[in-house]
Order: C-alpha cells, then sequence, then structure tokens
C-alpha cells in the first residue's frame, strides 16, 4: 500500500502484514477470527495474495478489545453478532459483561489463593544449598495425588491450591 495514497481508508485494501499492523492483532488472531467466519473471506488479488478491508480490520480490532477484557472466542462471537445486529438490546450486551466480570472474580480468587500457596511454599524452604525442598515435595504430592485416581472409572476430586497444609518434605518429617 503506498502511503501516499489518497484513496479514503473505508475504499482501501490491506495485505496481510498491513492489516495486521492497522488492527495491532497477530497472524494467529487474524486466522483465529477467520477459522471461526467472525470475519468474512478477503477478496483475492491473485492466486495467492489476500486484501482485507477495513472492516476486517475492524472486528480485528473488536477482537483483540474483546481478548483484553477476558472474552474467549465464543463470547466474542456473541458480541460481535449482537454488534452486527441493528435490533440488539443492550441488556444482552450488558448481560455478557457481567458474565464476564463473575468469571474474572473467581479466576482472580483462585489466582489469589495459588499465590498464598506459593508464598507458604516458599516461606518453608531454606532456600540454601540442601537439596531438601518443600516445594519441590509439594508438587511432587499433588502429582502423586492425581495419579492414584488413574485408571479408576471416578473422576478426581478437585485438586485445589491447598498444598497439604503446606507440609515440609517428607524426609524432614
Amino acid at each position: 500500500m503506498n502511503p501516499c495514497d489518497n484513496t479514503p481508508e473505508a475504499d482501501r485494501y490491506f495485505d496481510i502484514e498491513a492489516a495486521l499492523a492497522h488492527a495491532g492483532v497477530s497472524e494467529r488472531l487474524l486466522h483465529q477470527c477467520e477459522a471461526r467466519g467472525l470475519i468474512d473471506g478477503a477478496a483475492h488479488t491473485s492466486a495467492t495474495t489476500l486484501r482485507y478491508t477495513s472492516e476486517h480490520i475492524s472486528v480485528l480490532r473488536f477482537a483483540r478489545r474483546a481478548l483484553a477484557l477476558g472474552f474467549g472466542m465464543n463470547e466474542i462471537a456473541a458480541l460481535l453478532t449482537l454488534w452486527r445486529n441493528e435490533h440488539r438490546t443492550s441488556a444482552e450486551v450488558k448481560h455478557l459483561a457481567l458474565s464476564q466480570a463473575e468469571a474474572l472474580a473467581s479466576r482472580i480468587e483462585e489466582l489469589q489463593a495459588t499465590k498464598r500457596v506459593l508464598e507458604r511454599l516458599a516461606n518453608l524452604c531454606r532456600g540454601d544449598h540442601q537439596p531438601a525442598c518443600p516445594i519441590l515435595d509439594e508438587l511432587v504430592e499433588l502429582n502423586g495425588f492425581a495419579s492414584q485416581w488413574h485408571g479408576e472409572a471416578k473422576k478426581p476430586p478437585r485438586v485445589t491450591a491447598s498444598a497439604a497444609g503446606c507440609r515440609c518434605a517428607p524426609a524432614s518429617r
């Protein structure tokens, strides 16, 4: 694309590199959006060259922003459908946003619990030149816990980040 071109952006076509640069997305996200049908097929200007429009770029920017807010590709597809629907209700969009906020709150709680476990384990570790390490021992125990259910018909209970009370290494008990 010629930077001195006076063609309005709405009438321009962009090759893949220019489209990625204008949208600020990765090639992976572009291909995910194409695979899910979130952007219509780009025009072929030759056997190997695809051309993207400003509408494609708008959708890619939309997807990038939605991903930054933690939405998954299914939710992004739903949001794009709502964006394109002139008869949508804002209540539908609000519902998706609040559902995402709840999912993020739950994820934050999980991450905070995991952080507390790691901090407790780090406090138990001497951090010296000895090989004993309660952090590694705990990882082995969690792995062993999961493997005791392997091959059984029952599903294992959900392993939470409890670190089993942050026990020290078995050899040092």
